[in-house]
């Protein structure tokens, strides 16, 4: 399990008990407060949608359909059909919570969940793996410490099990690993800049690209851009305001692929 599907899974069911889920969030204090966060949302939905029934709903409901209006002589049956209805009528709202500003709330927010996941396939390739580079930084934000230098020929040896080199290094390297990229096995690397350190992901695309759309994506904190090429897509994710695409050009002109 990597981050992004953590925070989707706790989204989806803030109160999930499934022990991957809770191994994981043991293995970082933000991961847990994420949970608590998330469960704390929901409780507030759940209270906010407990909308409880207007007292004499169902008689209101009676009166304005046809078959009250011909059996409105027949009290004894009327009350019964009416308390029939009523039971109806709180458990359908006690089921759906259903309510004008309550439910206009909730609406916003699944809305909001959905645009977020579930964009149409062009943004939601691009943005899935923007972010994905952002939790990925951010998971591992240890590496942007690191200060020992590791040599172009031990990266060098780690890139040609995926099948290539780099004639040279934009910076000191600091942190290089394999990483579980979206499902792709690709390099992860940290380098030291101008701007302060800079994080890039090397991904063989051959098997499945990063796609189409924006190549540009951003937080608070980090920029990042996405460089799609025919062997690999280059992520680089650098502090708000380095010239990151200046960087990944740098990164890609010194790639050379085994063939």
């Amino acid at each position: 399990m990597d981050d992004l599907e953590f925070r989707r899974r706790v989204i989806a069911q803030p109160h999930n008990e499934d022990q991957d889920i809770v191994d994981f969030a043991k293995q970082d204090p933000e991961h847990q407060k994420f949970i608590e966060q998330m469960q704390e949302l929901d409780d507030s939905l759940n209270q906010a949608l407990d909308i409880p029934v207007p007292k004499g709903l169902a008689d209101r409901i009676l009166t304005n359909t046809p078959e009250y209006n011909d059996d409105h002589s027949a009290p004894d049956n009327a009350n019964l059909e009416s308390e029939a209805v009523e039971d109806n009528v709180i458990n359908a709202q006690s089921r759906f919570k259903l309510g004008g500003a309550p439910l206009a709330m909730a609406a916003s927010l699944f809305v909001a969940i959905g645009a977020f996941f579930f964009t149409s396939n062009e943004h939601n390739v691009a943005y899935g793996a923007g972010e994905h580079a952002l939790t990925h930084v951010y998971h591992e934000i240890n590496s942007l410490e690191k200060s020992t230098e590791i040599s172009l020929q031990t990266v060098n040896e780690k890139f040609a099990e995926l099948g290539g080199k780099l004639d040279e290094l934009p910076g000191k390297v600091t942190y290089l690993m394999f990483c579980d990229f979206k499902g792709q096995r690709g390099l992860h690397l940290v380098f030291e800049s101008d701007y302060g350190p800079m994080t890039v992901f090397i991904v063989p695309s051959k098997a499945q690209s990063f796609g189409i759309g924006d190549s540009d994506f951003s937080d608070q904190r980090f920029a990042g851009h996405i460089d799609r090429g025919p062997d690999a897509d280059t992520i680089l994710v650098a502090s708000l305001g380095a010239p990151v695409d200046q960087y990944t050009n740098r990164i890609n002109s010194a790639i050379r692929w085994l063939h």
